[in-house]
């Protein structure tokens, strides 16, 4: 290194790239003359990241060995690569290990938007290159110091296209959220789009919020779906998943697809599903994906698209897609109310306590007992820890009328006012002051089968009244509701039969934030399982309609 610089030392910033572009590879080494002469006075400084910097780049970076083993797993799948192109590329696991692994790269295009990074990469290219002199033509290594949502990929990709040359995209993006990185503060972020076309209230409920390594992906694979090659990407499963979906609405050529299960505890210190996607471009669009794992290439099952229904277990829903319809009984969530503080009361001595700790003296009949997802997944009959002050009967209710029917309810809820109206949710604007959400004539039903919506250990439960008093469950859980018990029991026996528990595990994504969602527990066709096994009977009425009624 002494050597090299004593050669670079009294010479401009474009001899000295050149006489660096010998030696490594490296194009454009110093973009000044400032920048050559600081790293002469430096030689070499510390450019490490502080741990904050960590988040807001959404940076863990790619252990070596895991980057190699991706170059040559794509390797054997794409071929060997006339141009790389990563484009988060870090400190450079994955620019090291494609010099490594593809013999025949002659280009690499790497971008990272940290600088101590860029200026760390090029560094320790530039020392490998001094310690291991090469002979032949060394592959031209483009490193850009660049903001990935500002930097146009396309000259590069065309160019790879129009000259028929064998593309591998390949890297290991941010694994967050840009409201993650909003909370940061972040500038690594795509500027403030509707990206996907989504709806104002889409927005509102939280699925605006997207994954930033899916936007990069997306972005690359429109980009060079025509291109020859493919593209291996270490991401999140539910990245994979969503990119997936898409491909049913607009689907890019990408085939061949695979998902090869990785452990992100193990490589990265993360508490993740991951797994490394690879795809071939310029394919008939693939809606399938298979799911291996990455370590022993042993088949798991395949997931995707099946007509026009997005299944996990492709082989198992071919056997019981007859039950995968619309439900004749409407799901719905429980109560929502973000004021838990307030209305949330657990019993202590046989009196009842808030979450503030204050004794809580009101009109007994509008407390009820309620099911939180823990509970539910943890049910005994009979017991309840917590209890719940249902203020409305229904959503958008006048709750000025407490003043007169239950005088000590609304004096306690108006002596924590302050509580009700610093909730967040816009969906509390405008509304009554004690308002509540998921409320309705069913929440008052004295059967009821709840399942939560978190756990991936499913539980449905079957429900009945507790003292005389209707069981409620919270906004993490759903309900189906019944006057009469014997219905309740038929369709429990139902939804718990091998046909419908099988139909659900071929249709539940396991790494899901929320395992089960009201789409979901909509599909189940549990009419058509309960004609099937004799449990209920049809009978015309009118023109055109039916009613059911269900045997004991």
């Amino acid at each position: 290194m002494n050597e090299l610089i004593d050669r670079i030392r009294e010479v401009n910033c474009q001899d000295a790239n050149l006489i660096i572009r010998q030696i490594s590879g490296i194009v454009d080494f110093f973009s000044s003359d400032d920048e050559k002469d600081d790293f002469i006075s430096a030689h070499y400084g510390d450019c490490h990241l502080v741990g904050e910097d960590k988040v807001a780049y959404g940076d863990w970076q790619t252990p070596l060995a895991l980057a190699k083993k991706v170059c040559e797993y794509h390797l054997s799948r794409h071929g060997e690569p006339d141009i790389v192109i990563e484009p988060t590329c870090g400190v450079g696991a994955f620019v090291f290990s494609a010099l490594d692994v593809f013999r025949d790269v002659s280009e690499i295009h790497a971008l990272e938007i940290n600088s101590r990074y860029v200026s760390e990469l090029k560094f320790n290219l530039l020392q490998n290159a001094l310690n291991a002199p090469c002979t032949g033509k060394r592959p031209e290594i483009h490193i850009y110091n660049a903001d990935f949502f500002e930097f146009d990929f396309s000259a590069i990709i065309d160019r790879s296209r129009c000259l028929d040359l064998n593309l591998a995209i390949m890297g290991n993006p941010p694994w967050v959220t840009n409201s993650r990185q909003g909370k940061q503060n972040s500038d690594n972020v795509p500027v403030k789009r509707n990206i996907y076309g989504l709806r104002g209230i889409d927005a509102i409920t939280g699925k605006s919020n997207f994954d930033i390594s899916e936007y990069i992906t997306l972005r690359l694979l429109k980009l060079s779906h025509l291109n020859k090659g493919g593209i291996s990407f270490l991401l999140k499963n539910s990245v994979i998943r969503n990119v997936m979906e898409k491909q049913h609405v607009e689907p890019l050529n990408i085939g061949d697809i695979e998902q090869n299960l990785i452990d992100a505890s193990s490589e990265f210190n993360v508490s993740v599903d991951a797994s490394c996607f690879s795809a071939g471009f310029n394919r008939n669009p693939a809606v399938i994906c298979k799911i291996k794992d990455f370590y022993t290439n042993t088949f798991v099952k395949k997931y995707g698209w099946v007509d026009n229904s997005f299944v996990s277990d492709v082989d198992m829903y071919g056997s019981f897609v007859r039950y995968d319809s619309v439900s004749d009984f409407v799901w719905r969530s429980g109560i929502k109310h973000d004021c838990a503080s307030v209305l949330e009361l657990t019993r202590v001595s046989g009196a009842y306590v808030n979450g503030l700790g204050e004794s809580v003296n009101i009109e007994e009949d509008l407390i009820y007992p309620l099911l939180k997802s823990s509970d539910i997944n943890n049910y005994s009959e009979g017991c309840f820890k917590k209890f719940l002050i249902v203020p409305q009967r229904r959503t958008g209710e006048n709750t000025s009328s407490l003043k007169h029917t239950h005088p000590l309810a609304y004096s306690y809820l108006t002596s924590h006012e302050f509580a009700f109206s610093n909730r967040k949710s816009s969906i509390y604007n405008g509304k009554d002051k004690f308002s509540i959400f998921g409320v309705g004539d069913y929440s008052f039903k004295p059967y009821k089968i709840v399942v939560s919506s978190l756990y991936k250990n499913i539980r449905f439960v079957l429900v009945s009244q507790f003292q005389g008093k209707p069981i409620m469950v919270d906004d993490t859980c759903y309900q189906l509701d019944f006057d009469g018990a014997d219905d309740a029991r038929n369709i429990y026996a139902a939804i718990n039969s091998h046909e419908i528990q099988s139909l659900l595990k071929s249709l539940i994504f396991m790494d899901a934030k929320r395992v089960i969602t009201k789409k979901l527990l909509m599909r189940l066709d549990l009419r058509r399982l309960c004609m099937d096994k004799g449990m209920i009977k049809e009978h015309a009425q009118g023109k055109g309609s039916q009613q059911l009624f269900l045997f004991d």
